[in-house]
């Protein structure tokens, strides 16, 4: 479909919210330092590697490369920070509920168990596709790998920049056993190579990747889906919405084509990269295996 029927499209159809400025924000922030901490940071695990080597001198070699791996690293803590801050406000402060448990939640629930077993018996051909609500099964596990990725690499990552400080706060008779930076860049490296594999293949695939998105899934940056979209994907969270009448609560214009242009212009050669890096990352893994 071209941008400009696709534009006719969505002039054409219902829209409503999907994700908040301020989620589109977090995710803007994530998309910078993740690629940003992903370039500067993979030259040195496949440092034997040709695209390794240019890959490091293209972002300045040392210490350039290093000090925006760093920046990179402070903007990921950026919004960790004000994530939880958020998470923070809404539930202590505003006291909304459904964060931890029911349709709203990014938690796992038994819902999730049946969704998930209603999702392969649909892939195998023998039942059909379950009607999903307002989060997918596998976009809790990537909200929730995300958490525990960020805390993994930033305590690694912390211990790696200041490896004297972290060192003197373990007893001398474990330091001179232990050695803290070096099994804290072990753990940083492979968790790094996890995470940009996982991203760059299951991330891009099941989001970006699917017929009917390709060549990006615009909400995330736009913040808005249309209302086929809404009823094909999230069809549970579609009717609790019209059941309780809020569903006109969530309606707004569609975005224009000039939004819908700058969205892929941004997007596109992110996912272009993303797709090249572990294609460069596989084969090393190959190579080294054989």
């Amino acid at each position: 479909m071209s941008l400009k029927e696709r534009g006719m499209q969505m002039k054409s159809s219902i829209n409503y919210v999907r994700f908040s400025l301020f989620h589109r924000f977090c995710h803007f922030l994530i998309i910078i330092s993740f690629f940003g901490l992903v370039l500067t940071g993979m030259p040195l695990a496949f440092r034997s590697y040709g695209w390794a080597r240019w890959l490091y001198e293209l972002f300045g070699g040392y210490p350039t490369a290093g000090f925006i791996h760093r920046i990179c690293a402070l903007i990921t803590f950026f919004a960790a920070f004000i994530h939880f801050l958020f998470l923070f406000i809404c539930v202590s402060v505003q006291k909304r509920k459904g964060f931890f448990w029911g349709p709203g939640s990014l938690l796992i629930q038994p819902r999730d168990i049946f969704d998930i077993v209603g999702d392969i018996k649909w892939f195998l051909g023998i039942g059909k596709r379950p009607d999903f609500d307002q989060w997918i099964y596998w976009e809790k596990f990537e909200y929730l790998s995300l958490m525990w990725g960020t805390l993994v690499m930033a305590v690694t990552g912390l211990i790696l920049w200041f490896p004297v400080q972290f060192t003197k706060i373990i007893p001398v008779s474990v330091a001179s056993v232990v050695d803290l930076p070096g099994i804290a860049l072990i753990i940083h490296r492979y968790e790094a190579i996890l995470a940009a594999g996982f991203i760059f293949t299951i991330h891009f695939f099941h989001t970006h990747l699917l017929p009917e998105k390709m060549p990006v899934d615009e909400a995330i940056f736009t913040g808005k889906i249309t209302e086929a979209e809404f009823r094909h994907e999230r069809l549970n969270q579609f009717k609790r919405l019209e059941s309780q009448r809020q569903l006109e609560n969530y309606k707004v214009a569609p975005p224009s084509l000039f939004v819908s242009f700058l969205t892929r212009l941004f997007a596109v050669p992110i996912l272009i990269t993303g797709l090249l890096m572990v294609g460069f990352m596989f084969s090393a893994l190959l190579v080294w295996a054989i």
